[in-house]
């Protein structure tokens, strides 16, 4: 590959930057900034629509916290969220229409439009900041699209999608989690829990919406039960999404989202078929210190520890299995409290007046133990990997231990804990609790 000469100092420039990590030299810069995708309807976009933009660096960078960037719409500036990044070089941004926005001949992104917002760029793997400038780059009435809030269209579903794979071939196992994603044309804000019916064989089951409101990209989750099986794959009807109760409204307003998938309907998936009848046994994904001391980074006398061990599938616990807490040079064990049927489970323990820390909680790759009692796939057999591997924790240092240090307890809260025998008043003689 041949360079011009202005191309070759360029590149000479950055690799002896790279080599000597001298500051300031070979700052990547903006190479092209593109609107991305048109109005769903006409010219115009309207309530709820996203405008999306890409901004391109001319090297790889690497991006923290919530960078912004600037769009003049009318009169009024709108700040386009970051959104993702790709291929190492390409920033992508999004903003969606405002009932007050209007803009009848474009947008504009201005040469300071880009903004870290607490947020870095820097080069990628250097602590080289990038330069923000857009300069010949900014945009002025972008493609000539119109923007107007105050138009107002339904949102419809545009993509329906059984997301990734089983992860043991094409075929989802016993308690392991189907997520489908349904894609609005425009963003839609949610209330209550719609559901979208899967079918699994000669089987009906509902998958659960869990996120996406506000943003169009609406997430639902399954959970593979004992009974279910579909040997060609799962099917998902055009009539499929229901509101249960709940709405699906475009963002900002009260025009309620047309439920219908249509062509997006989804016939025998192949590569998501469903047995329940096989079992892979469940493993520590993930591992967190779930509480923080009452006060700064060390917990005092008496203070509850919380533990939280993710699996990658739901598990069934019986007896209290616990948890090895190293504390110093003592291991105290954390004593399971809550979270069979689900993913996550909750071990807690209690500081004691002789433990100190003074780097931090660990949790060892071996902490996890029975106990006398079992954790196992959720409605089967399969018996947990109890190993928490690349989870372990080593020296939290916000999760520090002093028990000779007290602090004095503070209600935190008051209930009423019963109920009148009958009605919602108490007569002669109940107990009030």
């Amino acid at each position: 590959m041949k360079f011009s000469r202005p191309r070759q100092v360029a590149v000479a420039a950055c690799l002896l930057a790279t080599l000597t990590a001298v500051s300031g030299w070979c700052q990547p810069a903006v190479s092209g900034v593109g609107l991305h995708g048109a109005p769903a309807s006409g010219g115009t976009f309207r309530l709820a629509e996203a405008i999306t933009v890409r901004v391109t660096f001319d090297q790889a960078v690497d991006v923290t916290g919530s960078p912004q960037l600037a769009l003049t719409i009318g009169s009024a500036t709108r700040q386009a969220s970051f959104d993702r990044q790709t291929g190492g070089t390409s920033l992508w941004f999004v903003y969606f229409v405002q009932s007050a926005d209007s803009d009848t001949n474009g947008f504009d992104v201005g040469a300071s439009a880009l903004a870290l917002n607490g947020g870095t760029i820097k080069a990628a793997g250097r602590t080289t900041n990038a330069t923000l400038g857009l300069s010949r780059h900014a945009l002025t009435n972008a493609n000539t699209y119109a923007v107007n809030g105050s138009l107002v269209t339904a949102p419809a579903v545009k993509r329906v999608l059984i997301s990734g794979t089983p992860p043991n071939g094409n075929t989802y196992g016993l308690a392991e989690t189907i997520w489908v994603g349904v894609t609005f044309d425009r963003a839609v804000a949610v209330t209550g829990t719609p559901q979208l019916a899967l079918t699994i064989g000669a089987a009906t089951r509902q998958a659960s919406y869990v996120s996406g409101t506000d943003i169009g990209f609406l997430w639902f989750r399954y959970v593979v039960q004992p009974s279910d099986s579909d040997a060609d794959g799962i099917s998902i009807g055009a009539s499929a999404l229901t509101l249960n109760g709940g709405t699906i409204r475009i963002r900002g307003g009260t025009t309620n989202a047309t439920l219908g998938l249509g062509s997006q309907a989804i016939a025998n998936s192949a590569s998501h078929k469903v047995d329940s009848g096989s079992e892979t046994a469940p493993t520590v994904s993930a591992a967190l210190l779930g509480s923080s001391p009452a006060s700064g980074d060390t917990y005092g006398l008496a203070e509850a520890i919380w533990v939280r061990i993710t699996f990658d599938r739901p598990v069934d616990v019986a007896g209290t299995p616990r948890l090895a807490l190293a504390i110093g040079t003592v291991t105290r064990q954390a004593d399971y409290h809550s979270g069979s049927a689900t993913r996550h489970l909750w071990f807690r323990y209690i500081v004691e007046p002789s433990d100190s820390d003074t780097d931090g909680i660990s949790v060892g790759s071996g902490a996890l133990a029975l106990n006398g009692g079992t954790i196992r796939i959720r409605g089967g057999t399969a018996k947990a990997t109890l190993g928490l591997g690349s989870a372990a924790i080593t020296n939290s240092g916000s999760h520090k231990v002093d028990g000779s240090s007290e602090i004095a307890p503070t209600v935190s809260g008051v209930s009423i804990g019963g109920s009148p025998a009958s009605g919602d008043t108490y007569g002669l003689g109940e107990p009030i609790w």
